[in-house]
């Protein structure tokens, strides 16, 4: 099959990108080969002695002190000789993708067929294709899913997650997609209406300590006031009770609204709660006119009210 043309990038012509191509290609096929020979001389100096894991160790780490060559590395290309009989190996797959599919167990029928490189076009073993024959992640995704998972990868940390989507949220059209989803929008009321939940109960816990850590007694001139200029002590008691009533009913509607999702709702759920929104408004309405007027009678239309919620 014919090789598909390689990509040129900006300021290169065709001709001068290929002979850069073929010259890298040259040197990795070299490296490869001095790679594997290393790996050859090891897998000869221990053939046919019966040594121990330490001493097979001790041999590679002498020998490649006295080479110059890092122990660990020489270690490495000794496996990956044993995994590559010479017979099984491709001299046109570099050493790297020998060593991604050295322990795959189809490793000899995965090297004679060579996948599609998504990059240049061609039928060539790279390192990417070759972690994904093994199941691995590719080191460049190449797709939605690859780069997703990438992503996950990367974001493992809570911390990092969270800072990542708080720049992402910024972009209008992440902004948009995200809200799009209905799941979405669920998890972020869900995740708001704990935040909240959480701030209250820190704020409770907070007053509960405050005295017994103190240990002052609280001086009845800063206690704090309902209403501007009113004290606990001078107010009557229906007046705090119905202060006390619309600080709670405050609260709920605080911990409450912000999960609200409208546009997931039917068009009976929204006329439920917009009834009793009319309902609520018409009590304000009469707490108004009693506060004002000094006249607590209700007219016809909030008795009928009442009437229903008794009903």
């Amino acid at each position: 099959m014919a090789a598909t043309a390689l990509t040129v990038p900006t300021g290169y012509t065709k001709a001068e990108w290929e002979k850069y191509v073929r010259m890298g290609r040259k040197l990795i096929k070299q490296i490869s080969n001095i790679q594997f020979d290393l790996g050859d001389i090891v897998v000869d100096m221990l053939d046919g002695r019966d040594r121990g894991h330490g001493e097979v160790a001790e041999v590679i780490e002498l020998y490649a002190h006295q080479i110059g060559i890092n122990a660990d590395t020489l270690h490495l290309h000794y496996l990956i000789a044993q995994r590559w009989p010479k017979d099984k190996r491709r001299e046109d797959v570099p050493y790297t993708v020998h060593e991604v599919l050295a322990y795959s167990p189809q490793r000899f029928s995965l090297i004679r067929n060579a996948p599609r490189d998504p990059f240049t076009g061609e039928h060539r073993w790279t390192v990417n294709e070759a972690k994904r024959a093994a199941a691995r992640s590719p080191a460049t995704p190449t797709n939605r899913q690859e780069r997703l998972d990438k992503a996950r990868h990367l974001l493992s940390n809570d911390e990092d997650a969270a800072e990542a989507v708080g720049e992402l949220i910024s972009r209008p059209d992440v902004r948009a997609r995200v809200v799009a989803d209905q799941r979405n929008r669920h998890m972020l009321r869900q995740a708001q209406f704990e935040h909240w939940r959480e701030v209250d109960r820190g704020s409770e816990e907070a007053e509960e300590l405050l005295p017994a850590e103190s240990g002052v007694e609280e001086d009845p001139a800063r206690a704090p006031e309902p209403v501007p200029g009113l004290g606990y002590q001078q107010a009557p008691m229906e007046i705090l009770q119905l202060i006390g009533t619309f600080a709670s009913f405050f609260v709920s509607l605080q911990r409450i609204i912000p999960a609200i999702h409208a546009q997931d709702y039917t068009e009976d759920t929204k006329a439920a709660v917009l009834e009793n929104v009319a309902k609520a408004r018409s009590f304000l309405d009469w707490c108004e006119s009693a506060i004002t007027t000094g006249s607590t009678d209700m007219d016809q239309a909030l008795a009928r009210l009442l009437e229903d919620e008794g009903e």
